[in-house]
C-alpha cells in the first residue's frame, strides 16, 4: 500500500519494494525504513550505506540510489521552515544517519515521522519577499482546487504580473527559494500529476493536467527526477492530505 501526505513544501510517500536508479533532485530527502527492514543508499555511485533501523537525511542536489523493502521517503523544499532546519542539521554534510529508537509504521503521521529523526514539523512560515509569497499563494491553489496549466507560468508573464523584469524575477525567486524557477515549477507540476493519479486518474489524464505532452513524457521526467516511474511508485495508493 502506498500512502501519501501532500501539502505545500513537502511530499511524504510510504511505499514497498523501492529500488531506484541513480538520480538527483533539488529537494532535501528524509528516508525512514520500516521495522527490521534494511535501507541502502549509494551516493554518487561511490559511497554505500547499508543499515537497519536507521534513517537518513540527505542534502539537495546529491546524486543517490535508494533500495528499501518498505518505508517512508519524505521530500522537502529547502526554502521551507522545515528545510531551513534540515540545512542547519546537515551543516556541511551531504548525508547524516539517524538511529531510530522507535520504528515508523504505515499509520504514522507526518509529525511523528519527522520527530523520529529529531525534526520538528512546522507549517511553512517562510520569510520570503512579499512578491514571491504572493506567487506561491497562487501556486498553492493547486492543492485545494484544480491545477493551473503551466502555460500560465511563463517567467516573462509572472515578471510582468509582479512588476519586475524577467531577469530580476528569476534572480529574486532563486534567492528566496534556493532553486531556480524552472526546476521548482517542474517539481510542482509533478506534484499535480501525483495528485491526479493518487485520486484514481490515469497517467494520460495526469500528463495533460500537469502539462506534459503525454504519459510517456511524464514517466520519463518523473524517473529522471526520482529514479522510479510514477506509476510504479503509486501502483497501490491511499492518499492523505
Amino acid at each position: 500500500m502506498t500512502i501519501l501526505f501532500i501539502e505545500p513544501g513537502i511530499l511524504a510517500v510510504h511505499t514497498q519494494v523501492l529500488d531506484t536508479t541513480s538520480h538527483q533532485h533539488a529537494l532535501q530527502q528524509v528516508t525512514l525504513p520500516m521495522s527490521h527492514m534494511s535501507l541502502t543508499i549509494q551516493l554518487d555511485q561511490l559511497t554505500t550505506y547499508r543499515c537497519n533501523s536507521t534513517a537518513f537525511i540527505l542534502k539537495s542536489h546529491v546524486s543517490h540510489q535508494l533500495s528499501m523493502q518498505s518505508g517512508w521517503v519524505i521530500l522537502i523544499e529547502p526554502s521551507s521552515a522545515l528545510g531551513q532546519c534540515i540545512d542547519t542539521r546537515l551543516a556541511q554534510n551531504s548525508l547524516i544517519q539517524c538511529p531510530l529508537q522507535t520504528m515508523p509504521t504505515i499509520h504514522s503521521d507526518l509529525k511523528d515521522l519527522l520527530a523520529l529523526c529529531h525534526l520538528k514539523y512546522v507549517q511553512n512560515n517562510r520569510h520570503l519577499d512579499v512578491r514571491i509569497q504572493s506567487l506561491l499563494v497562487q501556486l498553492d491553489q493547486c492543492f485545494t482546487t484544480s491545477c493551473i496549466k503551466p502555460e500560465h507560468w511563463l517567467a516573462k508573464d509572472i515578471a510582468t504580473q509582479l512588476n519586475l523584469s524577467e531577469s530580476r524575477f528569476l534572480h529574486l525567486f532563486k534567492q528566496n527559494m534556493q532553486l531556480p524557477w524552472r526546476p521548482y515549477l517542474l517539481w510542482r507540476r509533478l506534484i499535480c500529476a501525483i495528485k491526479v493519479i493518487s485520486k484514481g486518474g490515469s497517467a494520460t489524464q495526469a500528463a495533460y493536467i500537469a502539462g506534459f505532452s503525454d504519459s510517456a513524457h511524464l514517466s520519463r521526467t518523473f524517473k529522471k527526477q526520482f529514479g522510479i516511474t510514477l506509476q510504479k511508485l503509486l501502483s497501490r495508493k491511499n492518499t492523505q492530505q
